[in-house]
């Protein structure tokens, strides 16, 4: 079943209002839409910000949305509305009204600069200027943005199938066809719907008996027809679809409404319409598509807590994790633990990181909880080790509760792990994880493996092949509830 967060639901639905762009525009006010994450500076000191720059009628304009940082400043929370202009290069953001204003605060201005996904240049504050800088999502990050909603998974298949294979085809994959059960829903889907290539699309409803039902049980409590549908043509319209485009053989039909078909979608004499090859289908998946029977009962809390990433919504958890993957990990840990936001880093020296976890690195290595592979890599890709998720969890816990916390400095944060017995493979533990390790198995957050092994990396290339010391999805996530358990 789904979970109905109304407030999601309405920001959802205000953003697809907003971010409406005519298909023929693509100039430079087209090309700075989006939601940016960084800070900036002012009299206050650092402040992070989140500015989302959105169309509205023929106009763009901005929501400048500031907030304090853990040990760094002592602004306040607020947001304010603001015109944005653009002229020789320099899009220059005027403040117009606020919304949330703190006792004292004054509105500031923007003018600033956009290279690839990077905003920055100068804040105007009472006649004084300051610095700048935010990131909108990359590529590879709206994709799972625009796949996610209300902790479930979407995926949109242009390729045509019986709805019955449709059906078995997303059972395999771990998903079901999409089950629509409200206007917020049935509008994200359309915007998945809206890129694909096909005229109809597949969801998840069937006839039985005089009505149609969910393939998850659900109630068929939202409904959008389209005109003079359901009408079960020929007595065979028993599988449910969405039209991509109006259907041209019923007057007043409209795009992405709800219509009964065959199973085969072929219906005689509009075949240039209906046909086995003009169907595609929608896969929906929950906040994961698998997972081990003995870690589901802790993956459900971790979804209560919001420890759960969106990179890793709906996913085999049962597989092993990579480094990026991990990143985003750590980084819902640490706000849980800590109760605040976290802002990119814009010195991060990393080229290998235009992956989907982008923004998720550059906020982990802002709070010193990841470093890189090398001078210049962080390595999204690579699978993690044991160790390697004992580290890096446990700097994110040190994080919290030492904000002046780095890895240069951790030396003066010692970790009590006195009394713990040692694993069998003790010796294998790299130096720089033996605390983190031992820290975790103390407090009861990381187990061993069989024979009192902890298997923290892999030494042997028959090990690696068999990801013997991987860590897996589910284990991070395990590690990550239980962390904000016992030491928050």
């Amino acid at each position: 079943m789904k979970r109905g967060w109304l407030s999601l639901a309405l920001c959802l639905a205000m953003m697809s209002t907003l971010f409406v762009i005519p298909a023929q525009a693509a100039g430079p006010m087209e090309e700075v839409l989006g939601v940016y994450e960084g800070y900036y500076y002012a009299q206050q000191g650092q402040t992070g910000v989140t500015l989302t720059v959105y169309q509205e009628g023929g106009a763009v304009k901005a929501l400048f949305d500031f907030y304090n940082l853990p040990n760094r400043t002592n602004a306040k929370d607020g947001k304010f509305y603001m015109d944005v202009s653009y002229d020789n290069g320099i899009y220059t953001f005027d403040a117009t009204q606020w919304i949330d204003r703190p006792s004292g605060y004054e509105t500031v201005d923007l003018y600033l600069t956009l290279s690839g996904y990077v905003l920055s240049g100068k804040v105007n504050a009472r006649g004084s200027q300051f610095n700048f800088y935010a990131e909108k999502p990359n590529d590879a990050y709206e994709q799972i943005q625009e796949s996610v909603f209300n902790d479930h998974r979407y995926e949109r298949v242009d390729q045509g199938m019986t709805w019955t294979q449709a059906r078995d085809y997303a059972k395999e994959k771990g998903g079901y066809l999409a089950v629509i059960t409200s206007a917020e829903e049935q509008a994200f889907i359309e915007r998945l719907i809206s890129k694909g290539s096909q005229n109809q699309y597949w969801i998840g409803g069937h006839r039985e008996g005089s009505g149609f039902a969910w393939v998850t049980g659900e109630a068929l409590s939202y409904t959008n027809w389209d005109s003079i549908e359901p009408n079960n043509n020929r007595g065979v319209e028993d599988s449910m679809q969405i039209l991509r485009l109006p259907n041209p053989a019923v007057p007043g039909s409209r795009a992405m409404q709800w219509n009964d078909a065959p199973n085969d979608n072929t219906i005689p004499g509009e075949e240039d319409f209906f046909s086995l090859s003009k169907v595609g289908f929608i896969i929906e998946y929950g906040a994961w598509s698998d997972s081990s029977d003995w870690a589901t009962p802790e993956l459900k809390e971790a979804l209560e807590n919001d420890l759960i990433p969106d990179v890793l919504i709906g996913r085999d958890l049962k597989g092993q994790i990579t480094r990026g993957e991990f990143a985003a990990v750590a980084v819902k840990l640490y706000e849980a633990m800590s109760g605040k936001r976290t802002i990119i880093a814009m010195d991060a020296p990393f080229r290998d990181i235009d992956c989907a976890e982008r923004l998720y690195i550059l906020k982990a290595y802002n709070y010193a909880i990841v470093n890189g592979t090398g001078p210049t890599t962080y390595a999204p890709n690579d699978l993690l080790s044991r160790e390697q998720m004992a580290a890096m969890l446990t700097r994110a816990v040190q994080k919290s509760m030492h904000p002046d916390y780095t890895i240069d400095t951790d030396r003066l944060y010692p970790l009590d792990y006195s009394g713990v017995t040692p694993f069998a493979d003790d010796k294998d533990i790299s130096a720089y994880a033996y605390p983190s390790v031992y820290f975790m198995a103390k407090h009861g957050i990381i187990n061993g493996l069989g024979g009192n092994r902890f298997a923290p990396k892999n030494t042997t290339s028959a090990q690696a092949a068999a990801h013997y010391a991987n860590a897996t999805r589910e284990q991070a996530l395990l590690i990550s509830v239980r962390s904000l358990n016992q030491l928050s």
